[in-house]
């Protein structure tokens, strides 16, 4: 088989993360020890400059002193032969005026000028043979020997830093070598594997944590995209067959089914659900009327969103549960709120349209397979359910498959198979989204087939096929969504709800004038 869009291949990712991280790590540390190394080179060019100043000190005392210009001659001679004589031959000192002439000098001739780079440094002085009577001393001195020093000094920089780069370069190479490198190549190896249909080579290599944790998530995923094929071919065979062997260990009651509670009249349950539903409703007209900066709504907000959410699916009312949710939505998080809105909004031009066209379409496929269907049922998920699922997963709005969601009924398992043939041959399905809970039933015993199609304009929704007996237990029985939505974990029975909780809101409604 062949691929198209094949990456070539390029520098290996060793060479890459030793070199990029060497030279970023080398630029930080030259400019930090340049910095250091060039100040130290300006101090000690200002610590020769203030001793210069403090050998004139001396001087410049005698030459406030002297009587006459020749003293003063004397004096500079002096100092000069001084430094000749202790290895400073290129020392010269001058004395001027106000405006920078040479006055004296300790040497006949032409007066010298100073290098380029001397170092020089002055002393003012106050004569009476000056003019003004305002003066200095200068000295300079050749700093030939000191800029081969500097230089030296920038040469062992630059090879200490290129040695510091090597080490960079190599222990980074040998940490990728043997925590990378060898883990990824057998990852690559396990992943050839699976391309080629072997989805078991995959094993778990050592190294770096990520690259193990990478490997187990591929093997899983190998693992599941093999059982979604199994299921696929197994669903093709029953659709053919028509028969499905039972789960030796399915349970003959479902796992969790309500029992009525003990002691309680079939009036006294029904008074008890109208009294709750009102409680409910009330609380939901409330949030709709206040706006999120109230903090009485945000109390009552956090409460609904926490309990009063998962009482109302317990009462079987999916779309109370669903306004409570969007209203306590609205309060809690106005911004994500809209945001989510806004988004939904911008998935279809018309809603209504759009989910017409799709039952028609569903209905077109399924006469053509000659299943009857005894009910066609759509549902829109409501936006904090979407918002929920975006934060859990990690997920765009655009990757939410069951936002519009279809639900089949039909008479047999055996309609349910052909039904889903039917879709899989009649639209573009997402296979990998096929699940097949008629096969396998959940540990609360919920039954159903779910599968994912592509609509014409390229947005996906889910199709739920299943029979009225696997409806009714989904949603009222043992299999009730509010038994393992909420936490994963089952609810408290009807039974089990404390009766202090019913009086006082069965009492609060009374008061209310809402109760009966």
């Amino acid at each position: 088989m062949s691929l198209s869009g094949v990456p070539a291949r390029g520098v290996p990712l060793g060479w890459r993360l030793g070199l990029t991280t060497s030279v970023i790590v080398t630029l930080v540390l030259g400019v930090l020890t340049g910095v250091v190394q060039k100040r130290e080179i300006e101090r000690g060019r200002e610590d020769r400059r203030l001793l210069l100043e403090q050998t004139l000190a001396p001087l410049a005392a005698d030459v406030e002193e002297a009587t006459d210009l020749a003293r003063v001659q004397s004096r500079l001679s002096r100092f000069q032969i001084a430094h000749f004589t202790r290895g400073h031959g290129s020392v010269r000192v001058l004395l001027l005026d106000a405006k920078g002439n040479v006055v004296a000098t300790p040497l006949t001739g032409p007066v010298p000028k100073p290098p380029k780079d001397a170092l020089t440094a002055r002393v003012p002085v106050r004569s009476r043979l000056l003019p003004g009577q305002q003066g200095a001393l200068e000295i300079w001195q050749d700093e030939t020997r000191f800029r081969d020093t500097a230089a030296r000094r920038w040469r062992q920089w630059l090879l200490s830093l290129g040695v510091a780069a090597a080490c960079i370069l190599i222990s980074l190479y040998l940490a990728y070598v043997f925590l990378i490198e060898r883990p990824l190549r057998r990852l690559l190896e396990g992943v050839r594997q699976m391309e080629q249909g072997y989805w078991s080579g995959l094993e778990i290599p050592r190294g770096a944590w990520e690259m193990r944790w990478l490997a187990y998530r591929f093997r899983n995923l190998g693992t599941q995209l093999e059982e979604t094929v199994r299921r696929l071919v197994e669903a093709e065979r029953r659709t053919f067959v028509g028969l499905r062997p039972v789960p030796a260990t399915a349970p003959l009651e479902p796992k969790g089914a309500e029992k009525p509670a003990p002691g309680a009249s079939l009036q006294e349950e029904a008074f008890r659900k109208r009294i709750l539903r009102r409680y409910l409703v009330a609380r939901c007209r409330f949030l709709e009327t206040r706006e999120p900066s109230d903090p009485a709504a945000r109390t009552v907000a956090y409460e609904v969103w926490e309990r009063d959410v998962h009482e109302a699916q317990r009462l079987g009312e999916s779309p109370l549960k669903s306004r409570l949710e969007d209203a306590a939505f609205r309060i809690l998080e106005p911004d994500a709120y809209a945001d989510v809105s806004r988004r939904a909004a911008g998935l279809t031009s018309s809603r209504r349209n759009w989910i017409r066209d799709r039952e028609a379409e569903l209905k077109s496929a399924l006469a053509e397979a000659g299943v009857k269907p005894r009910a066609l049922q759509h549902r829109v998920k409501h936006l904090a359910g979407i918002w929920r699922k975006m934060k859990s997963k990690g997920l765009a709005i655009e990757q939410i498959h069951d936002i519009f969601a279809f639900r089949i009924l039909l008479e047999s398992e055996e309609e349910c198979y052909l039904a889903l043939s039917a879709l899989h041959h009649r639209f573009e399905a997402l296979l990998l989204r096929f699940k097949d809970y008629i096969a396998e039933p959940k540990d609360n015993g919920y039954q159903s087939l779910h599968t994912c199609i592509r609509a014409p304009g390229g947005l996906v929704y889910e199709v739920q096929i299943r029979t009225v007996a696997m409806h009714t237990l989904a949603e009222g029985g043992g299999a009730a969504h509010w038994k393992y939505k909420k936490d994963g974990t089952p609810e408290i029975e009807d039974d089990e709800l404390p009766q202090g909780v019913l009086v006082s809101l069965t009492d609060a409604l009374r008061r209310r004038g809402i109760g009966g």
